[in-house]
């Protein structure tokens, strides 16, 4: 995985190092999208299947609808979701994070097993900005309260700059939370900026909200605009997507 494909800004599962990475992979999204319809077909959802009242289905068409009109729109389903979730739950976190007690840090504020939930994932690229939408209709009270807890994070302490080591390279990250109003019980958003080589700064912003049973990860990568811009969009899909679960109930 490259510096590009890097979306390092999530103290939560870092999950889109599994389940998408980046809304720019879409050669990899492209060449796997036939056999994960085809999977689909032939194997119903993996784990509950239903979240309340909201099927698979229903969540995999919110988080494609909130990208329409993108361009090169993937979307991962609940079956490949349960796939990806169960490889996510036996990852080992990065290594070499430095300074080491902001891999302390990390560690309390990950929570790496979210396979008790209905999800969807949808991702987008262009050349100005990549999205990744995510949505989890959590089936257990445990796992809420695991993301609840993390979600608390509000002191870098001191670990705004970090190092670690992730595809054999060393990437410096500097990381911001920023107090952002989500329509949400709770919500997290933190904008990280790393060197990408050749005189490129990448940005991103990731939005992770909770609201009641349901669980929304937004986040938008560019080597273009500032995050500011980034986190108004952030959140506005964020809250598109807690609008569309209540509407599907």
């Amino acid at each position: 995985m490259t510096k590009r494909l890097t979306l390092w800004t999530l103290p939560i599962a870092f999950m889109l190092a599994v389940t998408g990475c980046s809304a720019e992979q879409s050669s990899e999204s492209t060449d796997s999208a036939s056999g994960q319809a085809q999977s689909q077909k032939a194997s119903p959802p993996a784990g509950e299947g239903k979240a309340g009242k909201l099927s698979g289905e229903q969540i995999e068409a919110i988080a494609k609808n909130l990208l329409d009109g993108d361009q090169a729109v993937q979307v991962i389903g609940n079956a490949q979701m349960q796939q990806q979730l169960k490889i996510a739950k036996e990852a080992d976190l990065p290594s070499g994070i430095k300074p080491e007690k902001c891999a302390e840090l990390n560690a309390k504020y990950t929570v790496t097993d979210l396979t008790a939930s209905v999800s969807a994932t949808a991702t987008s690229s262009s050349q100005a900005v990549g999205k990744v939408v995510q949505i989890f209709a959590l089936t257990d009270d445990a796992t809420r309260h695991n993301i609840s807890k993390a979600l608390k994070l509000d002191d870098l302490e001191g670990c705004e700059k970090v190092k670690l080591q992730l595809g054999g390279e060393q990437i410096e990250a500097e990381r911001q939370i920023l107090p952002l109003d989500v329509k949400a019980d709770q919500s997290l958003t933190m904008s990280t900026s790393m060197d990408a080589g050749g005189g490129q700064t990448l940005t991103s912003v990731a939005v992770q909200a909770l609201k009641g049973d349901k669980f929304v990860l937004v986040t938008l990568q560019t080597g273009t605009q500032q995050a500011a811009e980034l986190s108004a969009q952030a959140v506005q899909l964020t809250d598109q997507a807690f609008a569309g679960l209540e509407a599907a109930q």
